[in-house]
């Protein structure tokens, strides 16, 4: 297509001096070819710069005298444009928020004179989460004899009582927390005596299991 007089606007003027644009769908080629900005030579002035915005290329040229055609910069083409890829990896982190549960388990002390045949009564103090206490009764070299036995925790207690093991000694009273392995407590070692004999009286003597006489 022709030149066209209202493509082409003044940017910038100063002291003789005017910076061009013009845009046209016309190649830079055709744009560039002598005579082709007739139209415009009472607009021009030696020495203005123009940027040539054309079908398929940005061009910055100057504008010069007689018939003689600057080619100019080319500062960008409208063909495939380079192309810088960027690849990114998206990082996301996961923050737990928790808070710290006390929780204790504390048998309370034994109470001696135990035999065998007999009962061993336990009680521990819970504090925190803990629902259910499983008691059992262990002997020196820990293994269980008695138990496990489980009981509710009711008002931060659970109380219990366990048959007593065959006379020995060594033994232990353990208590565990039924979901926390960890939250266990074991007593002092201790006894296990031997049933006491049955004893008779025959007139004003007192007899033996096996009719021995103890005392007149």
């Amino acid at each position: 297509m022709p030149y066209d007089n209202n493509a082409l606007v003044p940017l910038l003027v100063n002291s003789g001096f005017t910076y061009w644009l013009y845009r046209t769908t016309d190649t830079r080629a055709e744009a560039l070819t002598a005579g082709y900005f007739a139209g415009a030579a009472a607009r021009f002035s030696p020495g203005d710069t123009m940027l040539l915005q054309a079908s398929d290329a940005l061009t910055l040229t100057t504008v010069r005298v007689g018939t003689e055609v600057a080619a100019g910069l080319v500062v960008d083409t409208f063909a495939v444009p380079f192309r810088v890829n960027r690849s990114s990896a998206q990082r996301f982190r996961v923050v737990q928020l928790a808070s710290a549960v006390a929780m204790t388990l504390l048998l309370a002390p034994l109470q001696g004179g135990f035999i065998a045949g007999g009962n061993v009564s336990a009680t521990a103090t819970v504090a925190g989460p803990v629902a259910q206490v499983s008691f059992s009764i262990r002997d020196a070299t820990g293994t269980t004899v008695r138990g496990p036995q489980t009981a509710t925790v009711s008002a931060g207690s659970a109380s219990t009582v366990l048959a007593a093991p065959n006379a020995g000694t060594g033994y232990r009273l353990r208590a565990e927390a039924v979901g926390f392995a960890a939250l266990a407590d074991s007593s002092a070692p201790f006894s296990v005596g031997e049933a006491f004999a049955l004893l008779d009286q025959g007139g004003f003597v007192l007899l033996a299991e096996d009719g021995g006489r103890l005392l007149t």
